[in-house]
């Protein structure tokens, strides 16, 4: 079993905070070394660029936007020095355009969420993800950024509070739950379409896994905001009624959600969208972009492995069965 100490901080007033994993989170707060160097952001910082002037070429709007890890944003409440937030990757990079990040579509959403942290929560204290109110607040940021007129309606969306083990708390022993509140933000708006991994993604049996390359298509004719967006984003937006995609989906006529870190600039431009929005959270930076993203081919080979899962499922069920069988006939 993995030690939960090496994977999760127990900060103060039970924030806990992922520190280990795939992403390395702690070691992406340095500016020479680690996983996250200041010379690894200038990949991040030229895909930005060449995102904002592919998206003007073919006449579009174009905003990038980082989910900031929740070190970056609460990282006061450390119960022990880890990081030094001022080293956030987002931080960093933002000062790699020399004071011009805004020109190329980049949406700083550090300063709000440092702004409100201590007056409401805008993260789960026992997940890695924004709360609805964080959730808004990135949205009601990024309106602001590219022009569009905010639905004001949606602080009065249908919501229900209960206990849930989350993805921090889980890791704990004894395991740790949180009240929370879910709000449901969808409601004139409609998802008309949405591919087989989204399908995979909404099905119990995968646990979420299978989730790269979703595909899901709104509508909304009551939306103030007559234009069509294109937004690649991750599990901060997603396909659900719950986060950001949907959230956008109430302010715009027509929203097209691709779960992708990279842009697949074909599919772009055969949707011709008013305006393009590129989506990632923080720690996933460690990679870097390429934008060789194909969303035909991911949709593929993404069917392809649900239907291996389902079936290593079904034979798993199928040899349990043949000897339990083999045990009561001896």
């Amino acid at each position: 079993m993995t030690d939960a100490s090496l994977l999760v901080h127990r900060g103060r007033e039970g924030w806990l905070f992922l520190t280990g994993g795939t992403n390395f989170v702690t070691t992406l707060y340095q500016r020479d070394g680690g996983h996250l160097p200041d010379e690894a952001l200038l990949p991040w910082r030229d895909a930005i660029i060449e995102r904002e002037r592919r998206s003007h070429e073919l006449g579009a709007r174009f905003a990038h936007v980082v989910a900031p890890e929740k070190l970056t944003i609460y990282g006061h409440k450390q119960a022990e020095p880890l990081v030094d937030p001022e080293l956030a990757p987002v931080i960093r990079l933002a000062q790699l355009f020399e004071g011009e990040a805004g020109a190329f579509g980049w949406v700083d959403l550090v300063s709000p969420m440092r702004e409100y942290r201590d007056k409401v929560d805008l993260y789960w204290r026992t997940d890695t993800h924004w709360t609805p109110i964080g959730c808004l607040l990135a949205y009601e940021t990024l309106c602001e950024a590219i022009g569009l007129q905010r639905n004001d309606e949606l602080v009065m969306r249908p919501f229900r509070d209960f206990k849930k083990l989350m993805d921090l708390g889980s890791k704990l022993a004894p395991q740790r739950w949180e009240a929370i509140r879910e709000v449901t933000w969808l409601k004139d708006a409609s998802r008309v379409r949405e591919n087989a991994v989204v399908r995979l993604l909404e099905t119990p049996e995968f646990g979420g896994e299978i989730h790269v390359g979703c595909h899901a298509t709104f509508r909304n004719p009551q939306a103030a905001n007559r234009c069509k967006v294109v937004l690649f984003g991750d599990s901060f937006s997603s396909a659900g009624p719950y986060l950001l995609t949907a959230l956008l989906a109430e302010t715009v006529a027509e929203l097209e959600f691709v779960w992708s870190a990279n842009v697949d600039w074909r599919f772009v431009r055969r949707a011709r969208p008013d305006i393009v929005v590129t989506q990632i959270a923080e720690r996933y930076m460690a990679l870097p972009p390429n934008d060789r993203f194909n969303l035909r081919w991911t949709e593929i080979r993404q069917a392809m492995r649900g239907r291996r899962k389902r079936f290593d499922a079904w034979r798993r069920a199928k040899m349990d069965a043949w000897r339990q069988g083999s045990r009561k006939t001896l």
